[in-house]
């Protein structure tokens, strides 16, 4: 009866093993079955995210008008084709206190408004790098221009505000920013678009360096790249104003920073005829607008020493001559070299354009970057791109 109890209780014991071992056996496949169901959904195709969108529904087409003779008054002259941002240069910061310089025109912007332009004029810092530092030092003269350009609007009712601070020390980067953010919050109050110019990325520290364009463009509705100035009037070596590459490039480069549909491209309506100075040993140049350089194309056409080519990838005409044994050359820009450049909003999905400067420029221009700006993009083509699509693509060339 003992052996009997034992052989019974030996078989109990070993069919409540096995029973166990089925039981978590089942219980493993269950789980094994809801891991895989919650792994396909997981890498089912999410919903994409729409793109974010800029505050204006349309590409923007800006151009600058730097002084008010009557031959550049964009208020009083016929609408130019597909511009509708004007940006008149009104204002500047006066001194380390904050008083600005008021240069605006009464009745201005409603007749811009007619015309069916925005108005978005700028302030600039004048370019002078220690009193923007005495002016970021002192909370109450950055108080000041912000309350002066409200009450601008009061008198005025412009639509946005065009920020051109320049000529910065590398060392009162975060504060700019900090500055634009104050601007920023008293735009939203009265509704209006703010923008602001920066150079392209990697450049000296006063000109470029001094820039945080990721954070700025977080309180920004545009950001104005100006692509030009690649050799400025200063540079001691001559050279384009706006080769193609060098455009391209500095795109890619804030494009890393910043969204495309923040990031409007600037663009150069003049170049730079230069000329070398054999006793100095270096080049000195003068600003040179575009009918400028065709009445001297026309000019020197015959001149034996006259010579004209196109190069590829700068995508814009080298033309060089001697006058009293002296040599010139011009980087020309032109409808021809402007298109190619417009061309690189639709392959960026970039926000528009701005031209600098209204006057400078052969009419035939404004109809070609109006068709530019309305050219749509194909969905696979032209995404806009990401900071990491543009690494990527730069480290695959």
């Amino acid at each position: 009866m003992i052996l009997a109890s034992a052989e019974t209780a030996h078989i109990v014991y070993y069919g409540d093993i096995l029973f166990m071992k089925k039981t978590l056996a089942h219980l493993f496949i269950t789980f094994l079955i809801m891991n895989c169901l919650a792994c396909t959904a997981c890498t089912k195709e999410k919903p994409q995210t729409p793109a974010p969108k800029p505050p204006l529904p349309y590409k923007i087409n800006l151009v600058w008008q730097h002084d008010h003779k009557p031959e550049v008054d964009l208020s009083a002259l016929d609408k130019v084709p597909g511009v509708n941002v004007v940006s008149p240069c009104w204002y500047v910061i006066d001194n380390e206190f904050g008083k600005l310089q008021d240069k605006s025109i009464e009745g201005y912007v409603e007749l811009a408004h007619a015309k069916g332009y925005q108005v978005w004029p700028l302030i600039t810092n004048g370019f002078k790098p220690d009193r923007t530092k005495k002016l970021l030092d002192d909370e109450n003269a950055r108080k000041y221009v912000i309350e002066q350009l409200r009450q601008q609007y009061q008198k005025h009712k412009f639509d946005g505000i065009n920020l051109d601070f320049e000529h910065i020390y590398e060392a009162d980067k975060d504060r700019i920013t900090e500055f634009v953010k104050h601007i920023r919050k008293a735009t939203q109050q009265d509704k209006l678009i703010l923008s602001m110019d920066v150079t392209v990325p990697k450049g000296s520290p006063n000109w470029s360096l001094c820039f945080d364009r990721k954070a700025l463009a977080e309180h920004l509705d545009y950001m104005m790249v100006m692509a030009y100035d690649q050799y400025s009037g200063a540079s001691p070596e001559a050279g384009p104003t706006a080769g193609y590459d060098w455009v391209e490039r500095g795109i890619k480069n804030t494009l890393e920073e910043v969204p495309a549909h923040k990031l409007v491209l600037g663009i150069p309506l003049y170049m730079r005829l230069w000329h070398y100075d054999k006793d100095k040993k270096r080049f000195f140049a003068k600003t040179l607008n575009m009918p400028g350089a065709e009445k001297i194309m026309s000019e020197k056409a015959n001149d034996e020493t006259f010579r004209c080519r196109w190069l590829d990838k700068e995508k814009v005409t080298y033309v060089s001559y001697m006058e009293n044994d002296v040599p010139y050359s011009f980087w020309q820009e032109n409808i021809t070299s402007l298109e190619h450049k417009a061309s690189l909003v639709k392959t960026y999905g970039l926000g528009g354009v701005a031209s600098w400067r209204y006057g400078f420029e052969k009419p035939e221009i404004w109809p070609m970057l109006e068709e530019k700006l309305k050219e749509e993009k194909s969905d696979k083509e032209n995404k806009t791109k990401s900071g990491n699509d543009i690494k990527n693509e730069t480290k695959n060339k």
